[in-house]
């Protein structure tokens, strides 16, 4: 009965607790960074009671492509019929991917806790703490010019009108 109640609390712990070290990242950004934008992510969502999110290695390499083709034909656009949720970012040369989630929460100005309706600027912000997202996989980057492209996906997505995020 002790092994079993060890086993039941290692269990709970586990289900319960953030996604403690990524080593692993399934796309170009490095682990320190992963984590970094992950702990980013966690934190703001744990802000308004949402729960955190884990890396996943597919969403990564899925946003890896995105962002490879974005930097490859200096464009800017959301991935045409994606299932998951996605956030995008480019900026010159300097930037890094936690400079990405930080632009996207800076959308929180100008949010209004409302039910999603599309509007207003903060699609970025509202699909960083959507309740229901449970998993998340990041990809960078660099064009030609030194551009940096991040890319995140989000699964399940969020967003959806007449929603509220949290």
């Amino acid at each position: 009965m002790k092994n079993f109640a060890i086993i039941a609390i290692l269990l709970i712990s586990t289900l319960c607790h953030a996604q403690s070290k990524i080593d692993t990242t399934g796309s170009k950004i490095s682990p320190a960074d992963a984590q970094s934008i992950l702990d980013h992510h966690n934190k703001i969502r744990k802000e308004v009671g949402s729960p955190p999110l884990t890396w996943s290695t597919q969403l990564a390499a899925y946003a890896q492509q995105w962002a490879d083709h974005l930097a490859s034909t200096n464009t800017f656009s959301h991935r045409p019929d994606n299932k998951n949720g996605e956030n995008i970012f480019m900026g010159s040369s300097g930037y890094t991917a936690l400079n990405a989630s930080e632009n996207w929460y800076s959308e929180i100005k100008a949010y209004k806790y409302e039910k999603f309706t599309g509007k207003g600027g903060t699609g970025h912000y509202t699909q960083m703490v959507w309740k229901n997202t449970t998993q998340i996989g990041v990809g960078v980057a660099i064009a030609a010019n030194g551009d940096i492209y991040v890319v995140a996906n989000y699964s399940p997505p969020g967003n959806y009108i007449g929603e509220l995020p949290y």
